[in-house]
């Protein structure tokens, strides 16, 4: 979900760029920026916090597996030591 998510934000990021670099091809004057900001930064803005959110999840992930091994190698380390202590 992370990766999707991640993949998606970037899409619109980069299709929002190349929306904006179109609608100032024919014109690139500051009029025509401050008319397509209000829609362009937003979108942009959309995007990164998908990507963010995406990486994230990643990070999250990888933090809970990482906690699943560490507590499988504590609870392995504890029976050796019960076990050393009854012999």
């Amino acid at each position: 979900m992370g990766r999707f998510l991640e993949f998606l934000g970037g899409a619109i990021v980069i299709g929002t760029l190349v929306l904006l670099a179109l609608t100032l091809v024919p014109s690139p004057d500051v009029k025509t920026l401050v008319a397509v900001l209000p829609w362009a930064f937003p979108a942009i803005a959309g995007g990164l916090l998908l990507v963010a959110f995406g990486a994230m999840l990643d990070h999250l992930a990888a933090i809970r597996s990482a906690a699943d091994r560490q507590a499988d190698i504590f609870q392995q380390l504890l029976e050796r030591r019960n076990t050393a202590k009854k012999e």
